[in-house]
C-alpha cells in the first residue's frame, strides 16, 4: 500500500459517522456519500463532517434535496450562519441565505480568484453553495488550496513573505458593477476602508500556514515599491492558480459545495453565455464574530 493511500485511509471518518469521504484530488477537495443533509445529524456525524472539511478543504455533496431554510439548517453543521452580507440579495423567506444569480447577460467579481470577504477584520470562516439553476453546460467553481500554494514556495521566499503586509479592500480591482448597483458599491467603499492584514496567515484551528492575498481583494503589500509589490502579488498569485493545487466541481442539480474560507480560494467559471445559473449561499461567522455583515 502507498504512502498517499495510507493518508486517504486516515482521513475518513470512522463507519460509525454515517458517510464516507472520497478525496477528490490529492491536494484539495473531497466528496461526501451516503448521507442525507435533510436528516438531523448526530453529534458525531456532525464532529467528523467538521473534521472531514478541515482536512480537505472544501466538500462537495450531490443529490441533496434542500430549501432555502434546510441550506441554513446545514450551515449551522459548520458553525453560525451571518445573517446578512453586503455583496448579495437574500431570499424572501429565509434572511442569511443569500440568491448568486449570472447569466442573462451580467458577469459577476465571483469570476476573479477570492476568499469570501477579506476587507473585513473577522472574515467568514466557511461558505455553502447550494445549486437552485444551472445552465445545460458549464458553470463549474474552481477551488485552490491556500495552503498547499503556501508550501510550494521556495522557504526562503515563504519566510520572506511571512514578514509582509497587505492592504485589502472591498473592490481592489475596480469591478464595474450594473448602473443600479453603482450607489450601493460606492456605499459599501466608504463604509470599509482599505484594511492592513498579514500576507501569511495560520489556520486556527489545524495550524497551517496559508496565503491570504487574493486578486479581487488585495491592492498592495506594503512596505515596497509599486513594482515590487505586484511582482510579489505575481508570485503569490501564480502559486494559487496552479492547476495542481485545484478542485474543479462541476455541478448538477442538488449538489452542495462547503468550504473552509481559509484553507482555499475560489472562483467561478463563466462559461455558459447568458443562460441562467442560481445558487443559494450561506456564509459562516468566525469563531466569537458578530453573526451580522453590516
Amino acid at each position: 500500500m502507498s504512502l498517499e493511500i495510507s493518508a486517504v485511509d486516515a482521513a475518513r471518518p470512522a463507519p460509525s459517522a454515517g458517510f464516507s469521504v472520497e478525496p477528490h484530488t490529492i491536494n484539495v477537495g473531497a466528496v461526501i456519500s451516503g448521507i442525507d443533509l435533510r436528516q438531523r445529524p448526530s453529534a458525531a456525524t456532525r464532529a467528523a463532517l467538521q473534521q472531514a472539511l478541515r482536512t480537505h478543504g472544501v466538500l462537495f455533496f450531490r443529490d441533496q434535496e434542500l430549501d432555502a431554510e434546510s441550506v441554513l439548517e446545514v450551515a449551522r453543521i459548520f458553525g453560525e450562519p451571518l445573517r446578512h452580507n453586503p455583496y448579495l440579495p437574500s431570499t424572501e423567506t429565509t434572511t442569511g441565505v443569500e440568491i448568486i444569480e449570472s447569466g442573462t447577460g451580467k458577469r459577476l467579481a465571483n469570476e476573479s480568484w477570492h476568499s469570501d470577504v477579506t476587507w473585513r477584520p473577522r472574515p467568514p470562516k466557511a461558505t455553502l453553495l447550494y445549486a437552485v439553476q444551472l445552465p445545460p453546460r458549464g458553470g463549474d467553481t474552481v477551488w485552490t488550496s491556500s495552503t498547499g500554494a503556501y508550501r510550494s514556495l521556495h522557504p526562503l521566499l515563504a519566510a520572506y513573505f511571512d514578514t509582509l503586509t497587505a492592504t485589502q479592500y472591498v473592490d481592489a480591482i475596480g469591478y464595474h458593477r450594473t448602473a443600479e448597483k453603482d450607489e450601493y458599491l460606492e456605499e459599501l467603499r466608504t463604509k470599509h476602508p482599505p484594511l492592513d492584514a498579514p500576507v501569511i496567515q495560520t489556520h486556527p484551528e489545524t495550524g497551517e500556514k496559508y496565503i491570504f492575498v487574493n486578486e479581487l481583494h488585495t491592492t498592495y503589500i506594503k512596505g515596497v515599491s509599486r513594482a515590487t509589490s505586484e511582482s510579489l502579488l505575481r508570485v503569490l498569485f501564480s502559486a494559487l492558480e496552479n492547476p495542481e493545487q485545484h478542485a474543479r466541481f462541476i455541478w448538477q442539480p442538488k449538489s452542495l459545495a462547503v468550504w473552509d474560507n481559509r484553507l482555499t480560494q475560489h472562483r467561478a467559471v463563466h462559461d455558459y453565455g447568458d443562460q441562467r445559473r442560481v445558487l443559494y449561499r450561506v456564509t459562516i461567522a468566525e469563531h466569537g464574530a458578530p453573526s451580522k455583515l453590516d
